[in-house]
C-alpha cells in the first residue's frame, strides 16, 4: 500500500471521528472503536485478525479490561438519568448487579 493511500486514509479517519463525537453525539470511546474497525478494513487487515489488532493497539491484557470497563461505564452512565424508570432500573440492577 502506498504512502499516499495509507496518509489519504489516516485523514479521512480523523475527519469521521470527529463528524462521529461532535455532529453525530457518538461517545468518543465508541467512535474510536468504529473508526480503528473502518481502517483497520480499509487497510487490508484480515477479518480475523482485526480485533486481535485493535486489542493489541490497546495495550494487550489491558485493551479486554479497558473495553468492557468502558461500556460498562456507559451502560451504568445511561441508567443514571431521571428519564430512566426506577422500576426498570431496579429491576436491571437485581439481575445484572
Amino acid at each position: 500500500m502506498s504512502t499516499a493511500l495509507l496518509l489519504a486514509i489516516a485523514t479521512a479517519s480523523i475527519v469521521i471521528l470527529l463528524l462521529l463525537v461532535i455532529k453525530a453525539k457518538v461517545h468518543p470511546f465508541v467512535a474510536l472503536l468504529i473508526v480503528s474497525l473502518l481502517v483497520a478494513i480499509a487497510t487490508g487487515i484480515p477479518a480475523e485478525k482485526i480485533m486481535e489488532t485493535i486489542i493489541t493497539g490497546m495495550g494487550g491484557l489491558l485493551g479486554h479490561i479497558t473495553i468492557i470497563i468502558v461500556l460498562g461505564a456507559m451502560l451504568g452512565r445511561s441508567l443514571k438519568p431521571r428519564a430512566v424508570p426506577s422500576r426498570w432500573r431496579s429491576v436491571s440492577v437485581k439481575r445484572w448487579g
